[in-house]
């Protein structure tokens, strides 16, 4: 899917039929085998990548500590993850569906979605590229130039939202490229629809827009950047340069991890993108370079290679939860938090609700003193978290003809005897 130019129902390897030409159905080379790895093994990793992504996604907007910070990055990663992962299976596996089947029906179904489906999908993955340039930009701005930060942080909003326009700007018009011709003497045949370049497509200048500019621009710069700007990163992070992180109260060690969780994060996800294009950047390089060559004597690879190329980018946006759980503490320990929380259908919210719902992970390891014994008969009360925090408990007196509740305040909260002294207040349960 990400190479524009190659893909089974791309534009620029639509074929033209002549009046000449019978509807004879030519069954393609290598389905079985192209079967078994995009229709089921690509749609098995797709609805994996998105479960993982529609979660990812949900945890990270739903704070706004982490849509105000460079997580920002991530949660809008996964989000185009999970648009990405939706349009493979009808798009790519439903292909290979219509050619192993040799269904009509299907095929028919194919051609009502494709072209608006296939303009998502790309903008998807080229938003997808831009805002990862943004992010690695980011950290390299921090890591080698501290001091201008805060321009980055204060419109990190802005710069999102223009990756996300220059991906929409540039893959906005696929829609247009492409002519569903529909032929009536092949009739409930597998030639019944065609798939032909629009008259747009085929006018000169804009093809110079299509097969140069718009190549270089969301394929070949976004790939050669990532990998210069996380190099950078890596040579200057192995020389102990924490410049960016001078300012703050942490201790050396946390200061050493922090610099090493973040970094670690950030080069693995480009990593696995580029790892991902690879092959696509070779292809459209050997394309400029002999056409007849790729297309001929090595067709086989070129069919393959294509498929590659479109399923490596859904397996590897599957890989972006696991590395995030396994470099950021933080977001392992809020997605073991949201997870245990999914699986118990813990969702109650009332006065005895946990008083940590609404505190972060991180706050959560506050205070875990065991309190002292109470004596014989006091009823314990559960522990207070943190400075400031109010703990609502249930009262004791059942015989009292009106529904009250106790109300602790830590800061006001002295120990006598084992238990709690009556410095507490009672308030009216409304």
């Amino acid at each position: 899917m990400d190479y524009e130019s190659t893909s089974s129902f791309d534009p620029d390897i639509a074929t033209n039929l002549t009046e000449q030409e019978s509807c004879e159905y030519m069954e393609p080379v290598y389905v079985k085998e192209r079967f078994w790895m995009v229709a089921i093994f690509g749609t098995a990793v797709c609805l994996l990548n998105i479960i993982e992504n529609t979660f990812l996604s949900f945890m990270l907007f739903k704070k706004k500590s982490y849509r105000s910070s460079h997580m920002l990055y991530l949660a809008l990663l996964a989000f185009f993850d999970v648009w990405m992962a939706v349009a493979y299976i009808p798009l790519m596996s439903l292909n290979l569906f219509v050619d192993y089947y040799k269904s009509v029906f299907l095929l028919r179904a194919w051609f009502a979605y494709m072209l608006p489906m296939f303009t998502i999908s790309h903008i998807a993955m080229t938003a997808s590229s831009f805002l990862m340039v943004a992010a690695s930009l980011e950290r390299y701005v921090i890591t080698c130039h501290p001091t201008k930060t805060r321009w980055l942080s204060r419109n990190r909003v802005w710069i999102a939202a223009f990756a996300i326009f220059l991906g929409v700007a540039c893959k906005f018009s696929l829609l247009f490229e492409m002519d569903i011709r529909y032929l009536p003497e092949c009739y409930d045949t597998m030639r019944e629809y065609q798939l032909d370049l629009s008259p747009l497509a085929l006018h000169e200048v804009y093809s110079y827009w299509k097969s140069l500019f718009r190549t270089i621009v969301t394929i070949l710069i976004p790939f050669f950047l990532l990998a210069f700007i996380n190099v950078r990163i890596v040579l200057v992070l192995s020389k102990s340069e924490f410049k960016f992180l001078h300012s703050t109260k942490l201790s050396e060690a946390k200061r050493k991890s922090a610099v090493r969780n973040a970094t670690r994060t950030l080069v693995f996800i480009v990593f696995t993108y580029l790892l991902s294009n690879v092959l696509n950047v070779i292809i459209i390089l050997w394309e400029y370079i002999d056409m007849k060559m790729l297309t001929h004597q090595f067709e086989t690879f070129y069919m393959f290679a294509v498929d590659v190329v479109s399923l490596s980018t859904i397996v590897f946006g599957a890989l972006r939860l696991p590395i995030y759980v396994i470099c950021q503490a933080n977001l392992r320990k809020e997605f073991f938090a949201q997870l245990k929380k999914i699986i118990t259908l813990n969702s109650y919210s009332g006065y005895l609700s946990s008083p940590t719902k609404n505190m972060t992970v991180e706050d959560m390891d506050i205070d875990r003193r065991t309190p002292e014994p109470c004596e014989a008969g006091e009823r314990q009360y559960p522990l207070l978290l943190s400075l400031g925090t109010v703990l609502i408990v249930e009262s004791d007196q059942k015989n009292d003809s009106s529904k009250t509740c106790t109300v602790i305040r830590k800061n006001s909260v002295h120990r006598s005897n084992g238990g709690f002294t009556d410095m507490s207040e009672k308030v009216q349960i409304v």
